[in-house]
């Protein structure tokens, strides 16, 4: 049945062929859009835990540093150290200090500003009251650790460097003077040199009024773009951590921004690779995947296709070979064999309703002496001219004509009363008794003159009883038709006859 209904109708496999090709390709991009989706997670959690590595990194140091600061301010407040020597005061203060890689500096200010003792510079008295960790302090008594903005300093060639200071207070909380430990920027660069984040990604540690403090790659001062100009760049100071994807106010690459606060401070941990780099190996494997899945889907269309019409065409050719057995290879019409089978069928479908159905029988006159007149090609001619008029006249879709056997032919007339059939068989008598009576109008120049006898015979639901009953009624009215005279028509068991 797959085969018929295929046969049949081969655009609807071919469409479900291509559907379920559009279904394979569909699976494949939800596939690879899931991965897509599950490359960008994962590199959203590596970002993540590195950004809290970097901040935990950078959160031990600044502890360590406001450690050292409040022991330097414990220690000052000490009378036993007040009394020291100079040296000996200098050498318990910032000798451990000085062992540090990155703590470059490390110092006590006076209430104005001038650098009373400290580590790591020359002893030159350096005046400091212009730099913000200082006034900031001496503006506010409830500021605590104040972790200044890049500058470069003094004392040291001009190094960029960040401060982290604390307040000193009088005995009566009037300002006295800052503590101060300078950490090299170059620290924090160190921190990022060992984090890879692909060809165009960065790491890097910004301030939160967007004051970048360090670069991996470095990036020129001259061509550093304040994050604060970013219009993502709030969701960085609104939130102690985050994810987001936004391109970069620099250079336009987009990136995926994962960003971690260092706590207590003003310092972001980012971390921002690019989204392309993320994307690199799932977009080779998007195209090998989108272009097999492609070309398999294509080629299973084609197939399907090609199968669906060389079914189509093997469902003709049965088709075909079924009319063949069904049709009378001289004159078209059906053969015995389809005839008994559509009587058949009418019958059966006469007995569900309350219509009618109508049966002629035609038959040539005097056909045995025309071909021994005239030859059986001028009887072959005669017989397809007569099945030409019978075909002309038996056109209803459910019409059937057919060639019973030698000069003798059926026509069934379902849903057809004994009126309308008379009318029918009237037709086709005078079709072909006008043919020879006008043989240039008929195209048939050459045919020889001939006619037809017609029985008629039709039933209902109740009667007759049987088919056979009805088929003899046709064939008694032919040969009622033929002993009236031939070249006329008789209505079985009906006081009714048409003829000349």
């Amino acid at each position: 049945m797959a085969a018929a209904i295929a046969g049949r109708h081969p655009l609807i496999v071919g469409a479900l062929g291509t559907l379920l090709a559009a279904g394979v390709l569909g699976v494949s991009v939800l596939t690879l859009v899931a991965a897509r989706d599950t490359a960008i997670q994962h590199a959203h959690e590596t970002s993540r835990n590195v950004a809290a590595v970097l901040s935990s990194n950078i959160s031990r140091t600044i502890e360590s540093s406001d450690q050292s600061l409040q022991s330097l301010i414990a220690a000052l407040d000490k009378p036993a150290v007040q009394h020291m020597s100079a040296d000996v005061r200098h050498e318990l203060l910032f000798n451990r200090t000085a062992a540090s890689r990155y703590v470059t500096g490390m110092g006590v200010l006076g209430e104005r500003g001038q650098l009373i003792d400290g580590c790591c510079s020359s002893p030159r008295r350096w005046d400091f009251s212009d730099r913000d960790y200082f006034l900031v302090h001496r503006q506010s008594a409830k500021v605590g650790l104040y972790i200044s903005g890049v500058y470069r300093a003094r004392a040291r060639a001009g190094v960029e460097t960040m401060a982290l200071s604390r307040r000193i207070d009088n005995a009566d909380g009037s300002f006295k003077g800052v503590a101060l430990v300078a950490i090299d920027v170059a620290y924090f660069s160190h921190l990022l040199d060992d984090l890879d984040v692909g060809p165009h990604g960065f790491t890097a540690v910004v301030r939160a009024d967007g004051t970048l403090v360090a670069r991996n790659p470095y990036f020129p001062p001259a061509l550093a773009l304040k994050l604060g100009k970013s219009s993502t760049f709030p969701r960085m100071t609104n939130q102690e951590s985050g994810f987001y994807a936004a391109h970069s106010p620099s250079d336009g690459v987009l990136r995926l921004y994962t960003f971690q606060r260092v706590p207590g401070t003003p310092l972001i941990a980012v971390v921002a690779p690019a989204l392309g780099d993320v994307l690199a190996s799932w977009r080779t494997l998007s195209w090998v995947v989108g272009v097999c899945a492609t070309a398999i889907s294509f080629a299973f269309c084609a197939v399907t296709w090609l199968l669906a019409f060389a079914l189509r065409d093997r469902a003709l050719a049965e088709d075909r070979l079924t009319e063949l057995t069904q049709t009378d290879s001289l004159t078209g019409l059906k053969n015995r064999r389809a005839l008994d089978e559509v009587l058949e069928n009418e019958w059966e479908r006469l007995q569900r309703n309350d219509s009618s159905l109508s049966v002629l029988y035609v038959d040539a006159d005097h056909f045995k002496q025309y071909n021994d007149q005239y030859g059986h090609a001028e009887g072959d001619k005669a017989l397809k001219h007569l099945a030409a008029c019978i075909a002309q006249r038996v056109r209803r879709r459910g019409d059937c004509a057919a060639r019973y056997g030698g000069e003798e032919f059926v026509v069934v007339l379902p849903d057809t009363d004994a009126a309308n059939a008379l009318l029918v068989a009237e037709g086709i008598r005078e079709d072909l008794e006008r043919s020879w009576q006008a043989p240039r109008e008929a195209g048939m120049a050459d045919l020889r003159p001939f006619t037809v006898s017609i029985g008629c015979a039709t039933g209902w639901r109740a009667r007759p009883a049987s088919l056979d009953e009805l088929t003899k009624a046709a064939d008694l009215a032919l040969y009622e038709a033929k002993r009236a005279g031939r070249n006329c028509i008789r209505l079985a068991a009906a006081e009714t006859s048409l003829g000349n």
